[in-house]
């Protein structure tokens, strides 16, 4: 059998959804059938060694810019005629896009959320707008839907309308690099590198309005106030693009204004190899999303033995069980409180660790790979 898959996030691997399509393709090499033979279809070449039966097929359209006008010539003009030469019999989609193919050619996608449905405000121009109508109609007429939460899958059966017998929950994991030990002497350099010392609450991740940092700032200025815990540092992972867009929060803005210039850290974009030592090496991850279609960030986190709260929203109690403290996240009260009770208590630091350790494993890409070619 001749199985195609739309691989183009390898380039991303910063993503979520890069990191779900990494974690995919290195199981497929890793444990599948080589009785198939299995095509990789890249916007960019990748540094992966590859079995025989694998092939990778890189190719852009003459409209090189990475933007959504590629995209679509891409996903839905270029790929699918590749896929028909190859005479692949089966497509699998890593994430919703605008691919269609006739029936001859088997088509399953992955669906990760459905955001711009649940928040209108992110199609802010027609080519949003554009791409998600031609994602949506893609969706209704692929053969199988898979999706990373019972929540997408709820989801996807109220906006979209799709049966839910059509959709298939598969929950994905995290790296393997996430579950080593600490090396302290190697995780103090990666922390020096981004200029982080001292006890610390980390956060990484967008700072678009639904992961709500405001509400984590306001809560941790609620923390220092009231709680009395002066000597622990927020450090926040991730790019400022407020200048793009007013979709994104104005972070350095927001800490001025709540005198928090001493204690919060900005430390930019965290390369992927340098996220495991900022996870293990804090007092606390902190994810304050008023939504998530999954919280991979989350996962990570509890993998690296790092004691963790989340918001109790969306699918976020699905990823951390019993495993995490939970708190609203239109509630800075309570946040403030939830972030005070791990921090003054050592032992229940300790238990959360343990604990999120053992969740996590719970997680893992043979399992997500497996429900993909389950009959």
């Amino acid at each position: 059998m001749k199985i195609g898959i739309n691989a183009s996030f390898l380039r991303k691997l910063d993503t979520g959804i890069g990191q779900v399509s990494h974690g995919f393709v290195k199981e497929i090499i890793r444990s599948h059938s080589d009785e198939n033979e299995y095509f990789l279809y890249l916007e960019k070449d990748i540094e992966l060694k590859l079995p025989k039966n694998f092939h990778k097929r890189i190719f852009l359209p003459t409209w090189k810019r990475d933007d959504l006008i590629r995209k679509i010539w891409w996903e839905k003009l270029l790929l699918p005629k590749k896929v028909r030469g190859d005479k692949c019999d089966v497509f699998i989609s890593l994430y919703q896009c605008p691919t269609n193919f006739a029936k001859n050619i088997k088509h399953k996608m992955l669906v990760h959320d459905l955001i711009p449905k649940i928040f209108p405000e992110y199609l802010d121009n027609w080519r949003k707008k554009l791409y998600f109508y031609l994602s949506n109609r893609a969706i209704r007429r692929t053969d199988e839907i898979f999706t990373i939460s019972e929540w997408s899958k709820k989801d996807i059966h109220k906006y979209l309308e799709i049966p839910t017998e059509k959709i298939k929950v598969a929950h994905p994991s995290v790296g393997e690099e996430f579950f080593e030990k600490a090396d302290d002497e190697k995780d103090n350099r990666v922390l020096e590198k981004y200029g982080v010392y001292g006890r610390y609450i980390f956060y990484v991740g967008g700072f678009d309005f639904r992961k709500n940092i405001p509400g984590l700032l306001k809560a941790y200025a609620k923390l220092l106030e009231r709680y009395e815990i002066n000597d622990v540092n927020l450090v926040l992972g991730g790019e400022d693009k407020s200048r793009f867009s007013p979709l994104f929060t104005d972070v350095r803005k927001e800490i001025k204004d709540l005198e928090l210039e001493e204690n919060v850290k900005l430390i930019g974009f965290v390369e992927q190899k340098d996220m495991p030592a900022l996870y293990r090496q804090c007092e606390l991850f902190v994810l304050s999303s008023f939504y998530e279609g999954f919280g991979l960030m989350a996962l990570e986190a509890m993998a690296c033995g790092a004691p963790t709260a989340v918001s109790k929203s969306s699918s976020l109690p699905e990823v951390g069980g019993d495993a995490v403290l939970y708190f609203n996240p239109h509630d800075t009260e309570e946040m403030a409180r939830v972030m005070g009770k791990i921090l003054r208590n050592n032992k229940l630091r300790l238990r959360l660790a343990e604990k999120g350790r053992e969740r996590a494993k719970k997680f893992s890409w043979k399992s997500f790979v497996k429900v993909f070619f389950e009959k």
